[in-house]
């Protein structure tokens, strides 16, 4: 799902300014951390964020936070556009102590913006921003866009190819031989550390994968039926009991804000 970022691919960034991105190519960050919280705000498209305990849609309209020291990655898509923001770690302390996607006010997406352009020695003002944003944050509304992942090694490496190129009908058999583990084992450690049935995790795997292509512009049918659904009608019912709406109603939702 995330990979090491290449230079090629980095090349087709478009960076407007040191923390804002507009690419109209995936493209993705190495893992890193950072000493304070990072927010990253999306306008247009989709980004993804991964982390070592889970994987993150951050459509657009949205505010994704990442604490301080959280080791992380992210890519956009769909013609992705925002802004990237360092969060000061004074700042961060009043911040969640989670990862999470956030549906916020205009205020503080516009406070988040200001603080891309207002200079490091402009002191008073940078710090009356980040209050805004510490205030804004405690009505700010948390929404369901994670997929946990497994944290055991060898389970984590045996769901790759899930991850990879995610399909309806991943063997279960074969997952739990390759983690070196019975069928009713895997099952058990899978539901244990993600707390979802492997089946589940992997319809959740396939609505983030399938949100990512047709936000960048390939048909739901087209989607369908490369995760291995017989029908469109089977698949967008999957994707409504997961998100709430089928594919197209779901994004716009989020560009409607």
């Amino acid at each position: 799902m995330m990979a090491t970022a290449t230079s090629s691919g980095l090349a087709r960034i478009r960076r407007r300014t040191a923390n804002s991105f507009d690419s109209e190519l995936p493209a993705e960050s190495t893992w890193h951390r950072h000493r304070g919280g990072q927010f990253i705000l999306v306008e247009t498209g989709i980004s993804h964020l991964l982390t070592e305990l889970g994987a993150w849609i951050i459509p657009a309209r949205r505010v994704a936070w990442v604490p301080p020291g959280v080791r992380h990655a992210s890519r956009a898509s769909g013609r992705g556009r925002g802004w990237v923001v360092l969060a000061p770690p004074t700042s961060s302390k009043a911040l969640p102590q989670q990862v999470c996607v956030l549906r916020v006010s205009s205020l503080m997406r516009a406070a988040l913006e200001r603080l891309t352009r207002t200079e490091s020695h402009d002191t008073p003002r940078r710090r009356l921003l980040w209050r805004v944003v510490a205030s804004e944050m405690v009505d700010a509304s948390p929404e369901p866009l994670e997929v946990p992942m497994p944290s055991a090694p060898r389970i984590l490496r045996a769901v790759q190819s899930a991850l990879d190129r995610p399909n309806i009908a991943k063997d279960l058999d074969r997952l739990s031989k390759a983690a070196g583990m019975s069928r009713r084992s895997f099952t058990r450690h899978f539901r244990q550390e993600t707390g979802l049935s492997f089946t589940r995790w992997n319809r959740a795997v396939i609505a983030h994968h399938a949100l990512e292509r047709i936000a960048s512009g390939d048909k739901v049918s087209s989607v369908a039926f490369d995760v291995g659904y017989d029908s469109v009608s089977a698949f967008i019912a999957m994707f409504r009991r997961i998100y709430g709406a089928p594919p197209y109603a779901f994004l716009r939702k989020f560009t409607d804000g």
